[in-house]
């Protein structure tokens, strides 16, 4: 199940990052099939590890706080 980012709620942040790298691959495979998102939503291999380093970032806060 996808989680949604919730502006008052940092943490959901974290939450919704770390599913989507979870589910990287079938997030890649779905925005690629469907030609009409591919260029706006498929993400590179720099943006993915870009998300990786964010998560842990998050993470260290959420161990802080």
């Amino acid at each position: 199940m996808v989680i949604r980012n919730v502006a008052t709620r940092w943490n959901y942040t974290h939450a919704m990052i770390q599913r989507a790298l979870m589910l990287c691959k079938a997030i890649e495979k779905w925005v690629f099939e469907r030609k009409e998102l591919r260029d706006e939503l498929y993400l590179s291999n720099q943006e993915w590890a870009f998300l990786k380093w964010l998560a842990d970032i998050l993470k260290m806060s959420l161990v802080i706080l």
